[in-house]
C-alpha cells in the first residue's frame, strides 16, 4: 500500500521548512517503509506544497503511519506547517475492491 503525504506552509517559512527537511531525512526509514517520491510546487496563494510517496509493507500499515507521524511532527515548530496522511491504493487494488480484474 501507499501512503501520500501533503504538506504545506508559507512561503516564509521555505528556508527553516528546508532545513529541517535535510535534518530528517538524513535518518533512514524503518526497512518497512520506502520514500518514493518527494514532489514540491509554489502555491503563492496558499503557501509551498510538497507531496511525498511512500510504499508501505501492507502488513505493516498501522506502524508506517506511527513513523510518518513522529517525522511530521518534529516540524510543529514551524508556523503555518499542516500535514496529512492519506493511504492510497494501486490502480489494481482499487479495481479488485471493485470485483474487477485487471491485466
Amino acid at each position: 500500500m501507499f501512503l501520500v503525504t501533503t504538506v504545506i506552509y508559507p512561503p516564509d517559512k521555505s528556508i527553516v521548512a528546508a532545513e529541517k527537511f535535510i535534518e530528517v531525512t538524513a535518518k533512514e526509514l524503518p526497512p518497512f517503509l520506502k520514500r518514493r517520491q518527494v514532489l514540491g510546487d509554489s502555491r503563492m496563494d496558499k503557501g509551498m506544497k510538497v507531496l511525498s510517496i511512500y510504499e508501505a509493507d501492507d502488513a505493516r500499515i498501522k506502524e508506517s503511519i506511527i513513523e510518518l507521524t513522529k517525522i511530521y511532527v518534529q516540524f510543529n515548530g514551524i508556523e503555518g506547517f499542516r500535514y496529512e496522511i492519506e493511504p492510497m491504493l494501486t490502480a489494481k487494488e482499487a479495481l479488485a475492491v471493485l470485483g474487477m480484474k485487471t491485466t
